[in-house]
């Protein structure tokens, strides 16, 4: 099939941050005050609720609990900034924020400083995860792999399989027939915030395929005809990567809490999506931003971590009852670091890599926050020491949470550089058989680790580096790879090779003490790089340039590996060469990746209008 030219191209997608990056632009659809928040009665705070809710939420939280940006509520912006300060601030924007003076009029302006003043701000509750499920605490009665993991030509697990190498088993699209792909359908999945709503990818089981999008809703569609069966769920203010996880005829999905933040872990009816438990895990004022995996009677999920005192925190919920099975918290230090009005971080934003022989999840951490510092404590010195477990891939206990061993690749990050991705990898290694995890992320760098111990196997940078080594800075300085660039998305491993997607993005940093959420990364400055890497020695076996911006992950298919681009182009490489064989211009940018089954393929195209999720398939 020849490609389409599509409306979204390599310009464009230069403009757009991911929707998971943090945007403090978001539809007032999405961040809307819920009904069960009490709303000023003055009517120029009843504005500024609104305003505040439609730009600002998305990033410092519906309440100002903090999030992609720091918190505001209960008198934190109040505490460091008068109104004068404050209204120059939204006005004309800083280094990690956008300048709202002109999106805003000076009254809108006016009102939401006095609302965030004044009003903005709920006590967070103390008590730990509350369950709606009137079920006794402990694991149900599943087990093992679920059923619908185990089924043939389907894709019901984020990443393909546990081990996460998004390969498929029993491949019908390969070079040879690849050009014979059709487009069969398209299902619209409207809504998100600003810069998209699908930045995962679709599950396929049975039937059906499931779509988790930006507003946390969870849509069933007809896998035959693309017809919607159901949509479940409510929007509640989130910036992902999320989406559904599967498992013993249950989705599993994130939805709001009473004031709208998406910090409940959901479990719907796979038939009907009717609602059969919900866990809200926010109580450290967290939202969760991760894709759910379930395994063993176990729900994984975690919080983002980010915001003024929130620490990041893994946890697994019983399957049938949402019970909290154990948990764990990403920071090591509960102090975190002696300033918890301004330190967070570890988040956890990518579903884990199971090893069932071992019983244990691999799971791969974020950064911490101020980064690179703040007012005051240039270069991260508001949290001295490494920051364990930030930037981190950690082994836990698949029956108790327990720690067996962490790989911290980046001690005290300054720049904004997860280790956010896993997989595993049988491999032979000086003529001996060895067991590897791997581990990699946004700083660029692809690590081989013993599964058993974490120890250092092998470490190959990937992309682009400047300045990225440096400890601390002491002016305006540039860095590759930047907040979004690396290794962003999803790794895919076949015979013995790691595929994976490198942003060549970089971040300019104005300085040692300011706060960056971000924002200042610079999309369109360099083209990406889709590289294969030996999982055995972490030699480099080739490396193909990918046009702009590319956050579509890798899959593997038969001869071939999938990825896309920000610029909406869908590409087939040949696995052994690295040259594209196959592409088709989409309608819309791309920063979720693929599901393939043995001869289907599911694209989410989340910047679209409206997003879509296209399936094309190899005719009879």
């Amino acid at each position: 099939m020849g490609s389409r030219r599509g409306r979204t191209g390599a310009a464009a997608a230069a403009l757009v941050v991911l929707a998971w990056a943090g945007a403090c632009s978001s539809d007032a659809d999405q961040q809307a005050t819920p009904a069960s928040r009490t709303v000023p009665t003055d009517p120029a705070s009843s504005r500024g609720g609104t305003t505040y809710a439609a730009n600002c939420a998305g990033c410092h939280g519906t309440t100002g609990q903090g999030g992609q940006g720091p918190a505001l509520g209960d008198g934190k912006a109040a505490a460091k900034l008068d109104r004068a300060q404050m209204v120059t601030l939204v006005t004309e924007g800083r280094a990690g924020m956008p300048a709202f003076g002109t999106v805003l009029t000076d009254a809108e302006i006016a009102d939401v400083v006095g609302f965030v003043r004044t009003h903005l701000g709920r006590a967070r509750p103390a008590d730990g995860p509350t369950t709606s499920a009137a079920a006794p605490a402990g694991r149900g009665d599943l087990r093992g792999v679920p059923p619908e993991a185990e089924v043939a030509g389907d894709w019901a697990l984020p990443n393909g399989d546990l081990r996460s190498t998004r390969t498929v088993t029993d491949p019908q699209i390969t070079s040879e027939t690849v050009d014979r792909l059709e487009l069969a359908w398209t299902y619209d999945v409207p809504g998100g915030a600003t810069f998209g709503n699908l930045t995962t990818t679709p599950l396929v089981s049975g039937r059906s395929v499931y779509v988790g999008d930006l507003t946390t809703k969870v849509h069933a569609v007809d896998r035959e005809t693309g017809e919607e069966r159901f949509v479940a769920g409510d929007g509640a203010a989130i910036f992902g990567p999320t989406g559904v996880g599967l498992g013993w005829g249950r989705l599993f999905g994130t939805t709001g809490d009473a004031d709208g933040d998406g910090s409940v872990v959901v479990a719907y009816d796979a038939d009907d999506g009717s609602t059969l438990w919900t866990t809200d895990i926010g109580a450290n004022g967290s939202a969760i931003n991760v894709q759910p995996l379930a395994y063993d009677g176990l729900v994984f999920a975690s919080t983002s971590g980010y915001g003024g005192g929130t620490v990041a925190t893994i946890y697994a919920l019983d399957a049938e009852t949402g019970d909290v099975a154990w948990d764990f918290e990403v920071i090591e230090d509960p102090d975190l670091w002696g300033h918890p009005d301004l330190n967070s971080g570890g988040g956890v934003w990518y579903p884990p890599t199971i090893d069932e022989a071992r019983g244990i999840a691999y799971f791969g951490t974020g950064n911490p926050y101020p980064f690179p510092g703040a007012a005051g404590f240039p270069n991260g010195s508001s949290r001295p020491g490494d920051n364990r477990w930030t930037d981190s891939m950690l082994a836990l206990e698949l029956d108790t949470g327990k720690l067996v061993w962490g790989h911290q690749a980046i001690p005290h990050d300054i720049f904004d550089r997860d280790a956010m991705l896993t997989a595993r990898v049988d491999v032979e290694v000086d003529g001996e058989e060895r067991s590897l995890a791997i581990s990699t992320g946004k700083l660029g760098v692809v690590y081989g680790l013993d599964a058993d111990t974490g120890e250092e196997v092998w470490r190959t940078p990937v992309g682009r580096h400047e300045n990225d080594e440096l400890t601390e800075i002491d002016g305006p300085t540039l860095v590759y790879p930047g907040s979004l660039g690396g290794a962003q998305t999803p790794l895919a491993v076949a015979d013995g090779t790691i595929y994976a997607c490198v942003m060549n993005a970089p971040t300019q940093y104005a300085g040692p003490e300011e706060t960056s959420y971000g924002f200042t990364v610079q999309l369109g400055t360099a083209n990406s790089e889709l590289v294969a890497i030996d999982a055995a020695t972490g030699e480099v076996d080739w490396s193909a340039e990918l046009p702009g911006d590319a956050l579509g992950g890798a899959t593997v298919s038969g001869d071939l590996v999938f990825t896309s681009t920000f610029g909406g182009e869908v590409l087939a490489l040949d696995r052994a060469t690295g040259k594209t064989v196959w592409s088709y211009q989409a309608d819309g940018g791309i920063n979720g990746w693929p599901a393939i089954t043995d001869r289907e393929l599911y694209v989410p195209v989340g910047m679209a209008d409206p997003p879509q999720l296209l399936k094309f398939e190899l005719p009879d």
